[in-house]
């Protein structure tokens, strides 16, 4: 079974089915569970708005989100932020706003023009095959 860092208390386990250890799985499963009630109360809350109501750290419920514990389009929509500048991100799964994706992108395509114009330009004609075409040129103007 593959070693894995418990999200919640950062010690090394065997990850089972489980995302958190043995020993934190039960406050997992407490929080589980005033997330689930209080989107079953107040299904159009964020994610911020449903860690304030159950006191439930953001990181946490985003994690749910994230193994598909909890399906809720408002915090899957508003819980995540651009990793670059912090605004809304398109998902989850990208963590990028569109502004930024656009940019990378762009500075991309520059870094991949750059690299094949370096490749172009440290092109060296190998030492043998200089001295080669001498001996062959001697050759033929020899009668």
């Amino acid at each position: 079974m593959p070693l894995s860092k418990c999200p919640r208390c950062n010690k090394l386990f065997e990850k089972t089915r489980f995302a958190v250890c043995s020993l934190c799985q039960e406050a997992e499963e407490a929080d589980y569970e005033q997330v689930r009630e209080v989107l079953e109360r107040m299904p159009n809350l964020n994610a911020e708005q449903v860690a304030e109501e159950t006191k439930v750290d953001i990181a946490v419920i985003a994690r749910m989100v994230k193994e598909g514990l909890v399906t809720n389009t408002l915090l899957q929509e508003h819980g995540a932020k651009c990793g670059m500048c912090g605004a809304p991100a398109i998902s989850l799964s990208k963590k990028l706003c569109q502004s930024c994706l656009e940019k990378l992108n762009v500075r991309v395509t520059k870094m991949q023009g750059q690299v094949k114009l370096n490749q172009k330009k440290n092109v060296q004609v190998d030492a043998h095959l200089g001295s080669a075409r001498k001996s062959f040129e001697k050759k033929r103007r020899t009668p």
